[in-house]
């Protein structure tokens, strides 16, 4: 958080005012909400100003001290060199491999080794009668509206007559090929807990117009909401699924997805959970014909998913989602949605706690905002591991 690319970022910012025919470089400031005067750890700002919007949250302004621009040359620099040295270890590696690849069949290696198998799901007369074996990381596959769709399955092993809460996960942008964050740590967590995970994996060859998870579904496509239900409908003939708990998480655009599940699937879905993501700000249809719990982590430095104010996606980009809501605006408007009784905030130098709570159904809908965590997944939050606080959350809840 406080290392050499979240520093590169205010000099990368700086330069770019410096350029400017329009703007005295001295007298930029650099906005910061919390409080404390976090940007003085490294001695390349002063504080100028400070403005009170809330009890006791401040926007800081800083502008650059005067060895602040000293400071960025050399640190660009060596940025510059480590991606330099990077580029050759990389040349150097390629090389190797290349020399390497006539004689790879000498060291016994198949290469149907290497390519994934793909399964299909063993219908069963009646799953709750029949214990199941332990599953890791099965790629597995389902026809959807007649369109062949993938995810990866790991299960647990149980007793016949245990019923499964499952949780399906949804990647980031361009993360279909990567392992989800923290994906060992639920795949074991769900041995132990009993529970199903799913990991979803977006339909290949979609436009930039499209994206890979549909957004705002009642305005632009309901195809990831047919593969959504699916998952469960196919999973329940081969496994003891609990429909009373069905569960869904994302990271990113997958976690911005999960909020079409809540919004559409919550007479199917008791909760949903998900890290560094956000929701249209008028979504075309978001009614709570079931009850949804929500919890939203997000990261107050994140530069990717904006924090604090609504944005709106570039030309060309995910068309008919409209303006993508601040995540603070957002958590208010699914307390509204929920007719959410009570709220408590509970904050300090690292971490805002928001629980609304009495919400429609016996729900909550929870917030952590991470002051000094960027768009990376954390691998805790105060303390707890990440994908055990998820769990403790989604399990809180059914429908």
């Amino acid at each position: 958080m406080h290392g050499l690319f979240t520093s590169a970022w205010y000099c990368e910012r700086y330069e770019l005012i410096k350029d400017s025919d329009n703007v005295n470089p001295n007298s930029v400031h650099f906005a910061y909400h919390g409080r404390q005067p976090w940007p003085l750890y490294h001695g390349l700002f002063s504080l100028r100003t400070v403005q009170p919007v809330g009890p006791s949250v401040h926007h800081l302004f800083f502008a650059p001290s005067l060895f602040f621009e000293q400071y960025c040359v050399r640190l660009l620099k060596g940025i510059e060199i480590k991606t330099h040295m990077g580029q050759q270890f990389l040349t150097l590696q390629v090389l190797t491999l290349l020399l390497l690849i006539p004689l790879s069949g000498c060291f016994g290696t198949d290469s149907s080794e290497q390519v994934e198998v793909i399964e299909e799901l063993q219908e069963l007369e009646n799953p709750c009668t029949l214990p199941s074996e332990s599953l890791t990381q099965s790629m597995t596959s389902i026809m959807v509206n007649g369109q062949e769709r993938l995810f990866r399955l790991s299960a647990p092993s149980s007793d016949a007559g245990v019923k499964l809460a499952l949780i399906i996960a949804y990647h980031g942008g361009d993360g279909s090929g990567e392992d989800f964050q923290q994906q060992s740590e639920f795949d074991q967590l769900g041995e132990q807990e009993k529970f199903i995970m799913a990991y979803a994996i977006a339909e290949e060859g979609r436009t930039t117009e499209e994206g890979e998870w549909y957004l705002n579904t009642a305005a632009t496509s309901r195809e990831d909401n047919d593969f959504t239900e699916a998952i469960v409908d196919e999973l329940s003939t081969a496994y003891c699924v609990d429909e009373d708990r069905l569960y869904a998480i994302g990271y990113s655009l997958g976690s911005m997805y999960t909020y079409e599940i809540a919004c559409q699937l919550n007479h199917r879905f008791a909760a949903v959970a998900s890290f560094a993501g956000t929701m249209p700000v008028e979504p075309e249809t978001c009614d709570l014909e079931g009850r949804v719990a929500v919890m939203h982590i997000h990261g107050k430095l994140d530069y990717i998913i904006d924090y604090d104010d609504d944005w709106d996606w570039k030309d060309g980009e995910h068309e008919n989602v409209g303006t993508m809501s601040s995540v603070p605006g957002m958590i208010d408007s699914w307390a509204s949605r929920a007719n959410c009784e009570s709220s408590d905030t509970d904050a300090d130098f690292f971490l805002e706690h928001i629980v609304h709570d009495g919400c429609l159904g016996d729900t909550r809908v929870e917030h952590y905002g991470l002051e000094f965590q960027e768009h990376t997944w954390p691998d805790d939050v105060d303390g707890t591991p990440t994908y055990q606080l998820i769990w403790e959350f989604l399990s809180d809840f059914t429908n």
